[in-house]
């Protein structure tokens, strides 16, 4: 016989289809949360681990110490880079090596030969070997003071520099210096009150000490006296001390490059004595003059390069040399190479107009020929030979003839000449700029940190609200999809109530109206009518598992009666105890969950206990739900391996309610035990 659908079996099917989507669909949201989480969480590990530009938005001080830093450092590129390292053997001066301090402090004094006006006093520190800028010195004083007098003994004295209450620090081979202006004396003396450390002992040196009056040097050549000095030549000597040569090369500005380093002349067969000569235009009292010698850089790196090692310097007021006063003449001994550094000669005052430069010996047999790359000639105070006219008796035949204007261009091989006061301040210069520079990448580095930990809390918060933004949003998603999912769940229950219930309601009226009409086929009819009627109760727990709890209008406890009472129709079942009044907060997955452990409890009994009678009990106390099974049937090992998948299923069971399962089992039967936290 066909039944009535009332023609809703498509309709019927939309839901399943929704419940498809629904539970297998993945929201991009999640997605979405993620990857911005991801993101937030990469611009955190940035902040954390890199100084980036973009961090200046944290800290003001920050950008400000970045755009102060590459101003320094600016500066000291235009400043040019300094020739730092020794082009002579000779060091400068040190004192010898100590275990231990000395009870009296050693000191070093200078005769500058009378009492002189000067303004400035530089000391310039040692350096061993070849060394960078950025190297330390060698040895220089850790305390120290430097007073002048007119009193060798110094029993009254002017003080110029004192560093003697804490240990004076120099970062580079800068000069230190000190400006005395209207200062006079004939003595300086510079007191070490506490000697540096080299290698577990104590010692001090120093490479030069320069006293200037105007843009002269007027320690150079003064007479230096040393109690405590080495003494081991080349190296270290006291007269190395005013020598003018230093670690710290010509006075020059190197941002100015000649096109050619010096001006040659030639040995010739009528010329055995080659020279060169400047023409001052008028005749002036010289106070002295400056030969600068070769630094080779066209085809050799070599300091003092074609530096005779025997010269004469003379001084005319006729071209011819007729009237030549000698300055300088060592004919009968070697002049040791200058390197870089500038030979300085005294004139005396004597009236000149023109002075001449004359090669005696060549600096090794092999050469026939002498350079220099300057000649300054001094007179009140000033180069009076800065453009003035050359002459030499000649070089040899070259490609690219050399104009015999080098010799007064102003320039060295390596740059423009300074004057002295100009080339210490331009050292201080420099030392403030590297000090700033320091300074301010300590600054950027402390201000990073601080920007970074900024980023970090900023970055920290915006993550922190774009997850709350978000998880609002997944919130609100889910309700809705809940909602959706309760939506059709009655939906899912109406359609079941009305098309299937409505034929099961159907088949049982026909079955009963049939066992009454027709007496030989009634069992058969009662059969078909039992079983609409479980079928239909089924249907109930069916809705009630999705979650359709007000369609199907039954609480647990009625589901797990009605269960055993359809499940179990040949056994005597009895229920001990029950617990109607479950908590309203237990949520509904947790009480599906247990009706499920209770459906499989029972038909493991049905299948497997052989028993006769099963008694239930369901008590609540102590916000824990107690649920107990036991039966009279043959028992088994509850241990065994053999309890097939029906024992595991209800262990899985009580561990997905965080709650226990207990089963005991012996001849006499078996007690199941089940008890889960309600909150």
């Amino acid at each position: 016989m066909p039944f009535k659908t009332n023609g809703g079996s498509t309709e019927s099917r939309k839901p399943l289809r929704f419940l498809a989507v629904a539970v297998g669909g993945k929201p991009c949201i999640v997605r979405g949360l993620k990857w911005l989480s991801s993101s937030l969480l990469c611009l955190l590990l940035l902040a954390s681990g890199v100084e980036a530009s973009w961090l200046d938005v944290f800290s003001r001080e920050l950008k400000e110490a970045r755009v102060e830093l590459g101003q320094a450092e600016k500066a000291l590129a235009e400043l040019g880079q300094p020739m730092i390292g020794n082009t002579v053997p000779e060091f400068g001066i040190q004192h010898v090596m100590l275990a231990e301090l000395p009870p009296e402090s050693p000191f070093v004094q200078v005769d500058l030969g009378s009492s002189q006006a000067f303004d400035t006093v530089a000391l310039i520190p040692a350096v061993v070997d070849f060394q960078g800028v950025t190297q330390s010195p060698y040895a220089f004083p850790a305390r120290f003071r430097l007073d002048a007098s007119d009193d060798p003994q110094f029993r009254e004295f002017i003080p110029l520099l004192v560093r003697t209450e804490v240990d004076f620090s120099l970062p580079n081979v800068a000069p230190v210096v000190e400006r005395s202006a209207g200062v006079k004396a004939r003595y300086l003396r510079l007191t070490v009150t506490k000697l540096a450390q080299v290698e577990g002992r104590w010692t001090f040196a120093l490479a030069e000490l320069m006293v200037l009056a105007g843009k002269r040097n007027i320690a150079q050549g003064a007479a230096v006296s040393h109690a405590g000095g080495t003494g081991l030549l080349p190296r270290w000597h006291a007269r190395h001390l005013t020598d003018g040569r230093t670690p710290l090369g010509p006075p020059i500005d190197r941002s100015s490059v000649p096109e050619f380093d010096a001006l040659f002349v030639n040995v010739r067969p009528e010329m055995p004595e080659p020279w060169m000569s400047v023409d001052l235009d008028q005749i002036r009292p010289l106070d002295e003059v400056r030969v600068h010698p070769l630094h080779a850089r066209q085809g050799a790196d070599v300091p003092g390069f074609a530096f005779p090692s025997r010269f004469r310097v003379q001084a005319a007021t006729e071209a011819d040399f007729s009237d030549a006063v000698t300055l300088f003449e060592n004919a009968d001994q070697d002049f040791p190479n200058p390197g870089n550094n500038a030979v300085v000669i005294a004139a005396k005052a004597v009236p000149a107009r023109h002075v001449r430069f004359t090669m005696l010996a060549p600096q090794n047999l092999g050469r026939d020929s002498f350079a220099l790359s300057e000649l300054e000639v001094y007179a009140g105070g000033e180069n009076i030979s800065q453009g003035a006219d050359v002459q030499s008796s000649g070089d040899a035949r070259r490609d690219m003839p050399r104009p015999l204007s080098l010799l007064t261009d102003g320039h060295t091989s390596y740059g423009r000449l300074l004057e002295l006061p100009e080339w210490l301040a331009q050292w201080e210069k420099r030392q403030a700029l590297s000090e700033k520079a320091s300074l301010l990448a300590a600054q950027i580095t402390f201000h990073t940190e601080r920007a970074q930990q900024r980023a970090l809390i900023t970055g920290g918060v915006m993550l922190l609200g774009v997850m709350a933004l978000l998880g609002g949003f997944v919130w609100r998603s889910q309700r809705r999809h809940q909602r959706g999912q309760q939506e059709f769940r009655n939906q899912l229950a109406r359609d079941m109530h009305d098309e299937i219930g409505s034929n099961l309601a159907g088949i049982a009226v026909i079955s009963e109206t049939s066992a009454l009409q027709a007496d030989v086929t009634s069992e058969d009819w009662q059969e078909i009518n039992r079983i609409a009627h479980e079928t239909s109760d089924a249907m109930r727990e069916v809705l009630w598992l999705v979650g359709a709890r007000q369609e199907s209008g039954i609480d647990l406890m009625e589901h797990l009666q009605r269960a055993a009472k359809r499940l179990l129709p040949n056994h005597e079942v009895r229920w001990r105890a029950t617990a109607p009044d479950l908590p309203i907060e237990w949520s509904v997955e947790a009480r599906r969950q247990v009706f499920l452990f209770f459906k499989e409890a029972v038909t493991n009994i049905l299948k497997h206990a052989k028993a006769s009678k099963v008694d239930f009990s369901a008590q609540v106390a102590s916000n824990t739900f107690t649920l107990t099974i036991r039966d009279n049937g043959h028992g088994f090992d509850p241990h065994s391996n053999k309890g097939g998948i029906g024992l595991q299923s209800l262990r899985e069971r009580a561990k997905t309610l965080r709650g226990t399962c207990e089963i005991t089992s012996s001849k006499q039967g078996t007690l199941i035990t089940l008890k889960v936290p309600l909150r």
